[in-house]
């Protein structure tokens, strides 16, 4: 046996004393980070944000008027289209001759009301050679990088939000009449081309001949039919807007707080208190009744602000009724009263239907999703294909050995 599961349950035991014993302590410093936004002043906050640039390695999102509100949802319409995408990659395989990866993306379009329909799909595209599987700065053809990691995490974000708009783009004339949400799931940010590392002609490329392309494509869509769409994310795990109460909990004037805590490191500042472990989910699970959804902030990603112009990210936390989840949209969306309310209102019925996850995004999960045996059938097809043009199929030694067994 590999693993000492007696040795392993001493260690679990420890870890959920600990756990325990740190419940209270979250308990009581939510509820005190949560009663800071009833005493939000935009003015004094914004002149914290400035400061704080010169204190802190971290930036605070934009905060709405009124950050404590809590908004009710409004009643959905019964006649609506649902669009989930999500995707799912089989990455490079450096253990074996060809340098290939697959991106397959599932597509869920349901439609409520008089008419119920669903329509379910998966669309697999696979990358070869060297042009399809490294990205080429285009200002000099000798730079590259090769599209694998979390590259490659960047390259099938792309590939679902292009999904996205074409199923959007391939609505009938009849359902075109009806509301529309687009869904995808995790965060419209791509967190993975903030590694340390990455050139800008990587982020250029991803980014403005691919995603925001294919949001600005949505966006003028949504200028003709009434169109939104928006990403989820359950249980997520962000401190983005703790990382704005740090500055509304600090005990020292404006002026003052350089002064003291330019010089501390984490977890020597007073408002360190305030975010040791806490997510934004834990504030506002003390704030959200069922249904009810938090008011619209504004992403601090520098990536954000450097290069999603009209699409930058607003987001809002939403009480589903068994989490507390994330919804985030591009700026065109969001300051959209109407657009918001929809959003609001589907993402609620979604979840309702989807027993607790938006059921467009379950759906198309289960079209995307590439099992154990999926990826043993593609390696082993690719095995044949290769052997069928008289080329040699061979893996590394280390894949080799894991492949065989010994004892």
């Amino acid at each position: 046996m590999a693993l000492d599961l007696s040795e392993t349950a001493l260690q679990l035991d420890s870890m959920a004393d600990g756990l325990k014993n740190s419940v209270n302590d979250s308990n009581i410093r939510s509820e005190s980070a949560s009663t800071l936004l009833d005493d939000f002043n935009a003015k004094d906050f914004e002149a914290r944000i400035n400061l704080s640039s010169k204190v802190f390695n971290w930036s605070a999102p934009s905060f709405p008027l009124r950050p404590a509100e809590s908004i009710t949802t409004l009643d959905n319409p019964v006649d609506y289209l649902a669009i989930g995408v999500d995707g799912s990659h089989i990455d490079i395989n450096r253990h074996i001759p060809v340098r290939c990866f697959l991106i397959n993306t599932g597509v869920a379009r349901l439609r409520y009301g008089e008419s119920p329909n669903a329509y379910l799909a998966s669309t697999p595209h696979l990358f070869s050679g060297l042009t399809d599987t490294a990205i080429f700065d285009k200002s000099n053809s000798n730079r590259s990088i090769p599209i694998q990691g979390s590259i490659l995490g960047a390259v099938r974000t792309v590939e679902e939000i292009k999904t996205l708009a074409t199923a959007l783009e391939e609505i009938d004339p009849v359902e075109s009449q009806l509301p529309v949400i687009g869904l995808v799931d995790g965060t419209l940010v791509m967190l993975d081309l903030l590694r340390t590392g990455i050139p800008d002609y990587v982020i250029r490329n991803i980014l403005d001949d691919g995603f925001l392309t294919a949001l600005n494509k949505i966006k003028q869509m949504s200028r003709n039919r009434k169109v939104v769409i928006a990403s989820y994310i359950s249980l997520p795990g962000s401190t983005e807007v703790m990382d704005g109460i740090r500055l509304l909990g600090c005990p020292y004037p404006k002026s003052d707080c350089l002064q003291h805590c330019g010089n501390k490191s984490s977890g020597e500042r007073p408002c360190d208190s305030y975010a040791l472990g806490l997510l934004d989910r834990d504030v506002f699970g003390k704030r959200l009744s069922g249904g009810q959804r938090t008011e619209i902030f504004g992403s601090s990603s520098e990536l954000v602000k450097s290069y999603y112009e009209d699409n930058e990210v607003r987001f809002f936390y939403v009480n589903t009724g068994d989490e507390i989840a994330r919804v985030e949209m591009p700026k065109w969306v969001a300051e959209d009263e109407s657009s918001v309310s929809l959003v609001h209102s589907l993402v609620a019925d979604q979840c309702r239907l989807g027993s607790g996850y938006p059921a467009c995004l379950m759906e198309a999960h289960e079209q995307a999703v590439i099992s154990t045996s999926d990826r043993s059938y593609f390696l082993n097809l690719l095995e044949e294909v290769l052997e069928g043009q008289n080329m040699r199929f061979y893996t590394s030694r280390k894949d080799h050995s894991k492949r065989i067994r010994w004892l």
